[in-house]
């Protein structure tokens, strides 16, 4: 039986005015870590457990965390029901997504999303696994987490990259403004050591990415706004349109990043997102990183920079680039779902991302 099936209709559902928080971690903690989505390399898995142990956690692996079926990390209702299980076991204080890749999507319909609303914890995870950000938060307005998945933290990962991970799931931060990197050079010094092992835990030979200087946000169209912080990967989200987790934008600020996609194919996408009204129907924009999205230099096209500008430039609306988040070796964990202010000023000089309120209890 799917796990779906049990589930309230959607007009059956209480909604809360406040979304319930989960626990912060303490060390002791049990975290779960479940393979969602795509295949999962032994020897990166078993990095992230150490890194996961470093922070005093006791890590669970699910049962059937190192399957393989086709691309995926087992059939749909294996990796369902890991998913499932780490999170109803009370035991477990967080559900951390092994890894993106593709396959997050095809569970959906196999989730007691009843269960999950009853049970708030944490969900970690980024790229594929913005499937479900936006299904937990359409189903059960909890307050997930966009952030680095376990099988990334080799030993060229970054420090900020930690420092605002266990800060925000151990519930030292926010409320308060997004953390920045140190600096442009210490980034362009770091990057071309990371880049090898960034772009092999992702699944790719070599990943160039845009930052033009990771400690600064830039200001793509002024003004200010609030809301609460949604989205994740550009691919995921334009892929819920139609469904019964189409992302409802009305009021929010709109999170995006997105990796290996040609210039065109993001056109479609924000086009897509255009037309369907939701881009008009979010109150702001935060942009993350584009990375290894470079066009083919010996045919035409424009840039992701100059696309972005298509899109959101002259909107009225406030847009925020280069926040430092995304498939880049930068990539700080942000609480999905959570009140931020975010502020552009005039000068394009001056920007802020604000979170408003805690995301942990």
């Amino acid at each position: 039986m799917r796990y779906g099936e049990k589930q309230l209709a959607k007009g059956e559902r209480k909604m809360n005015t406040e979304p319930p928080k989960p626990r912060a971690l303490q060390q002791g903690d049990t975290v779960a870590i479940v393979a969602p989505a795509g295949i999962v390399g032994r020897e990166s898995l078993e990095r992230g457990v150490r890194f996961f142990e470093s922070l005093g956690l006791k890590v669970k692996l699910g049962p059937s965390v190192m399957h393989r079926w086709g691309y995926l990390a087992g059939s749909d209702q294996e990796r369902a029901r890991d998913l499932m299980e780490a999170w109803t076991d009370p035991e477990v204080k967080a559900v951390i997504a092994a890894r993106g890749g593709y396959g997050a999507m095809r569970i959906l319909p196999y989730l007691d999303f009843n269960a999950i609303r009853e049970n708030p914890k944490i969900l970690l995870g980024y790229s594929d696994i913005t499937a479900l950000h936006l299904a937990f938060w359409k189903e059960a307005d909890l307050i997930t987490f966009h952030g680095p998945v376990a099988e990334i933290w080799g030993p060229r990962m970054r420090e900020y990259n930690s420092d605002i991970l266990r800060q925000v799931l151990f519930g030292l931060w926010p409320p308060g403004d997004l953390q920045l990197p140190v600096s442009e050079q210490e980034n362009a010094h770091n990057l071309n050591g990371d880049r090898a092992g960034a772009a092999e835990s992702a699944g790719q030979e070599d990943s160039k990415e845009h930052i033009p200087d990771a400690a600064r946000l830039e200001v793509l169209e002024s003004g200010e706004a609030c809301g609460r912080l949604i989205g994740g990967n550009l691919s995921l989200i334009v892929s819920t349109i139609g469904t019964g987790w189409e992302i409802d934008t009305k009021g929010k600020i709109l999170f995006l990043e997105e990796v290996g996609e040609k210039p065109y194919r993001i056109d479609r996408m924000l086009c897509q997102l255009q037309l369907s009204g939701k881009l008009r129907d979010a109150a702001g924009f935060i942009i993350g990183s584009f990375t290894g999205c470079d066009p083919d230099p010996e045919r035409p096209s424009f840039t992701v920079d100059e696309l972005l500008e298509q899109y959101f430039l002259g909107t009225g609306k406030p847009c925020i680039t280069n926040v430092p988040a995304g498939h880049g070796g930068i990539n700080a964990t942000l609480p999905l779902g959570v009140k931020v202010r975010i502020e552009a000023m005039p000068d394009r000089n001056s920007a802020r991302v604000c979170f408003l309120e805690n995301a942990v209890s």
